[in-house]
Parts: structure tokens; C-alpha cells; sequence
């Protein structure tokens, strides 16, 4: 495979038409020299016609989920820096440039990541997320990355294996914690990511299930009775919390952004 030095963003979707033009939009906004690979699962929604409008590589076949498409997309990717981004999230405006130059000044480093907002449902409501400095023990503690926000090396792929595709809700989790406590972190404190908060977004509509799996997950690393205990508290009260809390915030955003 000819690789080139600039970076690979994969995006699995499936029945994201309302969203997609904005995502796509956004990475060809973000610099880079960026390949954008999107891996459609067989939508039947506009997608497909979304797609053939825009610069973006494609396909579209069946998939057994999330996971197994992206790393369809790492298998075709050439970029020497990777990294995933799902169709109804977006990247911050020249956020791609300035995660090569911080790869570029430091070589020794595998992760790049940053900060970013999170958008309340269709409020325009972008509410800031720092991520702060990482240190291993934290992410054993819990996943404080905000997954569009954090790009990794191809030699990191190399070494350590494309995500565990039997994970459908964690496998990034999984993947930060499988590099090991010997990877090298650089942390750009600026917003380098949207993720986009929603009632149909998979973890949102499956809170209990993605909850059991990442204590499920966090077993295999020695991590067990916190991530039991919140698995259970989620399976008991989380839908109604998160619920009341979406409802809430986006009353916020609304107020704060009337026109939206």
C-alpha cells in the first residue's frame, strides 16, 4: 500500500442523512492533507445520495456493526496519522492542521488529542468539554477522551491491531487502553472536535447496554468494581437520568440560542 504523510479519517455510517453533509463538510474544512474514507453499512435513507455529491472515498455493503466498519476503513487507509469520526460528528475547523503539526514536532509522541464541545440535540448549544492531561491511571479511572478529538499513528495500528470489533460501545476505550501505560500522549488544549448529542445516537438510545459492555471490557485490564457499580446504577436509573438531563439541556440551548 503506498502510505503518505498526511492523515486518514474513517467514517462508519449507517442511515445518517440528516447529518452527513455537515460531517463532510467539516473534515474537508479541517486541512490536513486529509483521506476521508466513509463505510456505509447499506443505508437506505439518502445517504448514498449524500455521498455521491461529495469528494469523500466510499462504499457501502453490509457490516456487523460499527466497529467492523471502521476497521474497514484503517484497512484501507494510507495516512501515516488515523483516526474515526462518526457521521453525525464533526471536526473543528483546521483542527487537522494543527494535529499534524503537533505530530510533526513530535515524533516520538503516538496520540495526538485535544478538546472539544458537545452539541446539544438541535439546540446550537455547543457546550465545551476539556479533556486535560492524560495520564494512564486516569484512563483506568474512566474514559475522559473525547473520541473525535483523539488521532493516533499508523505504527500505533502496527503494533497493537485494529479495534476489537466484538466491542460495539467502547471499543475506543478498549483501544486507549490496550495501547498501554508506555504510549506517548500529546495534549493540544483547544477544541478540536464536535461530538453531537442526540436521542437516536446508539449510546443514547442503548445507555444500559454500553454500560455493561465497558465493565465487561474493563475486566480484561484488571478495572472491575467501579465500572460493575456504574453498570448497575445505569441499568437501574440511567435512561430516566440522561433523559431529564438531554431534556434539560437542550431547554438551555434553546434559550441561549432562540433562533436555532
Amino acid at each position: 500500500m503506498n502510505t503518505f504523510p498526511g492523515i486518514s479519517i474513517i467514517t462508519p455510517c449507517l442511515n445518517q442523512a440528516g447529518f452527513l453533509t455537515e460531517c463532510l463538510q467539516s473534515v474537508a474544512a479541517a486541512g490536513g492533507s486529509a483521506e476521508h474514507i466513509v463505510v456505509d453499512g447499506g443505508s437506505t435513507d439518502g445517504t448514498l445520495d449524500i455521498l455521491r455529491r461529495h469528494s469523500a472515498e466510499w462504499t457501502s455493503e453490509p457490516d456487523s456493526g460499527q466497529t467492523d466498519a471502521i476497521n474497514k476503513g484503517l484497512a484501507r487507509a494510507r495516512g501515516g496519522v488515523l483516526g474515526y469520526l462518526c457521521g453525525d460528528d464533526l471536526l473543528a475547523p483546521a483542527s487537522l492542521d494543527l494535529v499534524l503539526a503537533a505530530f510533526e514536532r513530535h515524533p516520538e509522541v503516538d496520540f495526538v488529542y485535544g478538546d472539544g464541545w458537545f452539541l446539544e440535540g438541535d439546540s446550537g448549544w455547543r457546550r465545551a468539554k476539556k479533556a486535560g492531561p492524560f495520564t494512564y491511571e486516569r484512563l483506568r479511572r474512566g474514559n475522559f477522551l473525547i473520541q473525535p478529538a483523539v488521532f493516533f499513528r499508523r505504527s500505533l495500528m502496527e503494533r497493537i491491531g485494529p479495534f476489537d470489533a466484538s466491542l460495539q460501545f467502547c471499543m475506543d476505550h478498549e483501544y486507549w487502553l490496550r495501547a498501554g501505560p508506555a504510549a506517548r500522549w500529546h495534549y493540544l488544549a483547544v477544541p478540536l472536535a464536535v461530538s453531537r448529542l442526540h436521542p437516536d445516537a446508539k449510546t443514547s438510545s442503548r445507555l444500559s447496554e454500553a454500560w455493561e459492555e465497558a465493565s465487561r471490557m474493563q475486566r480484561r485490564y484488571g478495572i472491575r468494581w467501579r465500572p460493575a457499580m456504574e453498570a448497575l446504577w445505569m441499568k437501574t436509573f440511567g435512561h430516566h437520568y440522561y433523559r431529564a438531563k438531554r431534556i434539560a439541556f437542550e431547554r438551555i440551548g434553546r434559550s441561549l440560542h432562540p433562533a436555532a
